[in-house]
């Protein structure tokens, strides 16, 4: 999709430290982050909730 760190967590409204935190797995979003990632991103949930 061609976004980086800073440009995905504008967009979530999260810290690009959060992000990171996210994509390396050592932390999880919170469902509204989770849904935002789904909806913003057109992502299946089940595949952001890991279900």
């Amino acid at each position: 999709m061609g976004l980086n760190q800073k440009r995905l967590s504008e967009l979530l409204g999260v810290s690009t430290s959060r992000v990171s935190e996210y994509l390396n797995g050592k932390s999880e979003p919170t469902l509204k982050v989770a849904r935002d990632i789904s909806v913003k991103l057109g992502i299946d949930a089940s595949i952001v909730l890991g279900v």
